[in-house]
């Protein structure tokens, strides 16, 4: 049995250092593309993230309503770290493998609840980027910080996009991940805002008619958001080979036969690598 590892689409370091540009016009026809072949498990997985959610806030609403207005925000805040962010982690991986032509099911939701101190931490971090900015404009700007406050989370959350995916795809640090996914946005700050303004736009279309074209819109962004991903940082895979001697073991006829499959779940990359 022999291994190869490689990656498929773009390069982490060289898109930190020299930059990228991003295709538009052929990121959502790719996109699109690639929705409409792997739609059914990444919708179905939707789903199951919305009935989990929906779920366990029911189940806990009349607990909640009970507690103080800081603890509510508290166990809002755990809720988020510690269950929604490894769930949308499974959504973005799905993408990403869908990116390179791998197949997924929805079960692949479920996959990085075994990185999920790493994925929460990352998420506490940002809560307390996004939560800190707002406050300090507030306290700049008074009662003139709704707009500008609005503005730099619709930022942070942009620049930020990419910090799960390289958790849990480049298995690196949350510190890391979040240094280099902000200055990855920032190497091409102008496109990627358009890219936003118009996936804002679509969400808004999507939504109109009683919110039935979210159905499509949102594998649909999960799956873009993959071939950005692909296209900047690159996707690890490992083809198997099987050999002769290998396969005279189970198959009288011989004959090798290969496979390929992302390396996310055991990939030994040192963080270091990717230090800028």
């Amino acid at each position: 049995m022999n291994k190869t590892h490689f990656v498929l689409g773009g390069d982490l370091k060289k898109s930190l250092t020299e930059g990228y540009t991003l295709d538009l016009k052929q990121l959502f026809k790719d996109s699109f593309t690639i929705t409409r072949k792997h739609f059914l498990p990444l919708i179905v997985a939707c789903l199951i993230t919305v009935a989990i959610v929906a779920t366990l806030y029911s189940l806990s609403y009349q607990h909640l309503a009970e507690l103080s207005e800081a603890n509510q925000t508290i166990v809002n805040f755990l809720f988020s770290s510690f269950i929604v962010t490894p769930l949308v982690t499974g959504l973005q991986m799905m993408g990403i493998h869908h990116s390179i032509g791998l197949k997924s099911r929805s079960s692949d939701l479920f996959n990085f609840f075994n990185m999920i101190l790493k994925l929460a931490l990352a998420s506490v971090i940002l809560n307390v980027i996004v939560y800190a900015s707002t406050v300090l404009l507030n306290g700049l700007l008074g009662d003139n910080a709704f707009m500008p406050s609005i503005l730099i989370v619709l930022y942070l959350n942009m620049a930020f996009c990419m910090v799960y995916p390289l958790i849990a795809e480049k298995k690196i640090a949350p510190q890391l991940a979040i240094r280099l996914s902000f200055k990855l946005v920032n190497k091409n700050l102008f496109q990627f805002t358009i890219l936003f303004i118009l996936l804002g736009l679509l969400a808004v279309i999507a939504a109109l008619p009683s919110g039935i074209g979210l159905f499509f819109f949102i594998p649909f962004y999960f799956n873009l958001m993959g071939v950005v991903y692909r296209q900047m940082c690159g996707v690890g895979v490992v083809a198997t080979e099987m050999t002769d001697d290998d396969d005279s073991d189970n198959d009288p006829s011989g004959g090798g036969k290969s496979e390929q499959k992302s390396t996310h779940n055991n990939s030994s990359k040192d963080s270091t690598e990717f230090e800028a």
